[in-house]
């Protein structure tokens, strides 16, 4: 059993339960450690990130309760970092988790925001070229393998989050499969750690966690490593899909997975 989720968000930025609620509906469900983490402050105006002012009440909400629960479960402090964040000092924090949320293109639209976005943003800003915006979004990946503090891959394959319903990308495209195993290739040469994370499951968008499964068996060839994540942003969530992510990390071959211990990142047989 999964015992672990690293990856929450909670009224501190765009989740929809408190702390203190993900933390006890983690602990209802069984967990035995969890991380709450948080959206890194932007330098362009939107509605999910925690603005700078607000990141040390935060820290120190965080750390009161895992004081609080300590006996029941343990509580790490996180942070998700994007790569177009605004600069800002990782050291206060147990663990980074490194993502990329935006095309690097003007008005910076989201790869995750709704389908009409990626729509709009493939036709206007790609010329309806989806490889080329692949290309670019797995580039920026580079940036998430180049910062030192980043422990953990978010949602490597994030773009995909739509395909399901409308299949905006040829995952067995050339061009998609040279920018993602290029990608993947220098996370794991930087030592990160990649996520299973059902956080679109739990939200209604995918049936199956990121990464897919031939990237979970390339992962696996090149001897990365894995952790599984909810991606929660309500109580609901804090470990949805975890029985079907432990079966695909089987699946792909994997024996382990990597939990946080204290300061150290150990495997975790499955």
């Amino acid at each position: 059993m999964i015992s672990q989720n690293l990856h929450m968000h909670s009224t501190w930025d765009d989740g929809r339960s408190s702390v203190e609620e993900m933390i006890l509906a983690s602990r209802d469900a069984g967990l035995t450690s969890v991380g709450v983490s948080v959206h890194c402050p932007m330098p362009f105006p939107n509605d999910w990130e925690c603005p700078k002012e607000r990141l040390e009440a935060y820290r120190a909400e965080v750390r009161a309760l895992a004081d609080k629960y300590a006996a029941s479960i343990r509580v790490y402090l996180g942070i998700e970092w994007d790569v177009t964040a605004q600069a800002l000092d990782l050291s206060p924090y147990d663990y980074v988790i490194g993502s990329v949320h935006e095309w690097p293109v003007s008005g910076y639209p989201s790869v995750d925001a709704d389908a009409q976005t990626t729509a709009h943003c493939l036709d206007k800003c790609f010329g309806g070229d989806a490889d080329a915006a692949a290309e670019m979004y797995f580039a920026e990946l580079d940036k998430v393998a180049a910062r030192e503090e980043v422990d953990i891959v978010g949602h490597f394959d994030l773009l995909t989050k739509f395909d399901e319903q409308h299949g905006f990308f040829d995952e067995n495209s050339p061009r998609y499969r040279r920018a993602a195993e290029r990608a993947m290739e220098r996370l794991v040469s930087a030592g990160k750690i990649f996520e299973v994370n059902t956080g679109a499951i739990s939200r209604g968008y995918r049936t199956t966690p990121y990464p897919s499964m031939q990237w979970l068996h390339l992962l696996r060839e090149m001897g990365g490593r894995v952790t599984v994540s909810a991606d929660a942003h309500h109580v609901s969530g804090v470990t949805c899909a975890f029985d079907l992510a432990e079966k695909l990390v089987k699946d792909a071959g994997f024996g382990e997975i990597w939990i946080l211990e204290g300061k150290e990142f150990v495997p975790s047989e499955i």
